[in-house]
This record gives structure tokens, C-alpha cells and sequence, in this order.
């Protein structure tokens, strides 16, 4: 079994790579879209159909909580139109000092998208507000 640090630090690795391949805003977009398209194809392996159609709102707070329960961070919280991530997987494995430059960051934005519209039929996106090294706040609509 592979050591889950090392896929993380693999994942993270592999968005530096996208960003060499296709530039900056090619694979902040491709990782996005990368991570809503996983997110709902993870949930549907963990939970199978899900039973019902929750509002927006309500899909991002039982995403929050999923999120924390599978491990990707020690809180994720919805407060006034924001998500507020502290201590996440990503940002500690992301190499140098300006951790919002990476594009992994807008995969995990994906991630969360993607969960939302698996249990919801409303859209959300997620821009990142502030990225620091253990914290990330999005904001959403």
C-alpha cells in the first residue's frame, strides 16, 4: 500500500507539472475541472447514489463535513459566504514560499465544487480569498 503522503506529495507535484505544461491559468483551470469531476466520482465509490436533492447551502455544510471526516483537513468550516480550511493536506506539501501560486489549490476548490453538485442541483464556485501555508479561506457563490 502506498504511504498517502507521498500521493499527496505526487499530486502536488503533478499540478507544478501541469503549470509548467500549460501555464498558469491553463492549469489552475484544468485542476479545477480535474477536481469536480473527481469529487463527485469519490463520493459516488464512498456513499453510492445519493438519496436525496439538498439546497446549495446545505451541500456545502455536509461537504465541510465530509471533507474533514476523510481526512483532507483538520477543520473545514462554512461561515458568511466563506470556506475556512486550517491545517489542509495540500498547502504542507507545497515546496517553496508562495503557497497560492500553486494550482493545487484550485483543485481542492474543484474537489469541493464537485461534492456540492453531487448532492445538490446548484452550482458553486470557489475563489481563494487568502492561501497560507495550514490555512485557506474561499470564498464562494
Amino acid at each position: 500500500m502506498i504511504d498517502p503522503d507521498i500521493l499527496i506529495l505526487a499530486i502536488v507535484d503533478m499540478s507544478e507539472g501541469v503549470k509548467a505544461l500549460v501555464g498558469d491559468k491553463g492549469a489552475k483551470a484544468v485542476l479545477r475541472d480535474a477536481g469536480r469531476e473527481s469529487g463527485p466520482k469519490l463520493l459516488e465509490s464512498i456513499m453510492g447514489h445519493f438519496p436525496e436533492v439538498l439546497d446549495k447551502e446545505e451541500a456545502l455544510r455536509r461537504t465541510c463535513i465530509m471533507l474533514k471526516d476523510l481526512g483532507f483537513a483538520e477543520v473545514i468550516s462554512k461561515e458568511d459566504g466563506k470556506i475556512l480550511i486550517e491545517e489542509d493536506i495540500f498547502t504542507d506539501a507545497i515546496v517553496g514560499e508562495n503557497v497560492g501560486d500553486s494550482p493545487v489549490i484550485y483543485f481542492f476548490a474543484g474537489l469541493i465544487e464537485g461534492f456540492v453538485s453531487f448532492m445538490s442541483d446548484q452550482k458553486v464556485t470557489l475563489i481563494p480569498d487568502t492561501v497560507d501555508r495550514g490555512r485557506i479561506i474561499y470564498k464562494y457563490s
